[in-house]
């Protein structure tokens, strides 16, 4: 049987079920959050046709426990993540980055330093999309008490 409607909490066992899938990020009993290789793979099976249940039970989910709204609302989510021109990331869009210490990149192994570039990249871009954001704010011509 399906859920339809309202987000129903995940249980211990499907928290411990969807975890350990390799294109889980991370699963709360509300939320769960998939590897950015999972969504640029289910992009791109969407695209050629694919239905989102097929794309999910070919990945190892079993849509039973994720629902109907998680499972036929996720194509949506991405592509609109994608067309307001943010990026596709593996944590949720809220969640805070810390500052990026202060690297020296060519003394670290060369994937790590690609982690690290990567890393600060997503901080600073979130620094980028905070200002706009005030920017946008302080432009608008509505009075202010």
């Amino acid at each position: 049987m399906r859920r339809r409607g309202k987000r129903i909490k995940f249980t211990d066992e499907q928290i411990k079920e969807l975890s350990e899938n390799p294109f889980t990020s991370e699963v709360t009993y509300y939320q769960i959050y998939y590897t950015l290789e999972f969504q640029n793979l289910f992009l791109a099976r969407y695209e050629k046709g694919e239905s989102s249940v097929e794309i999910f039970e070919s990945m190892g989910y079993d849509v039973s426990i994720l629902g109907d709204n998680r499972v036929y609302g996720f194509a949506g989510r991405l592509r609109r993540r994608l067309e307001s021109g943010r990026e596709l990331i593996e944590v949720h869009g809220n969640t805070k980055l810390e500052a990026p210490q202060k690297t020296d990149f060519n003394t670290l192994p060369a994937q790590q330093s690609v982690a690290s570039m990567q890393r600060e990249l997503r901080y600073l871009r979130q620094q980028v999309e905070f200002l706009k954001k005030i920017t946008e704010l302080d432009n608008d011509k509505k009075p202010r008490n």
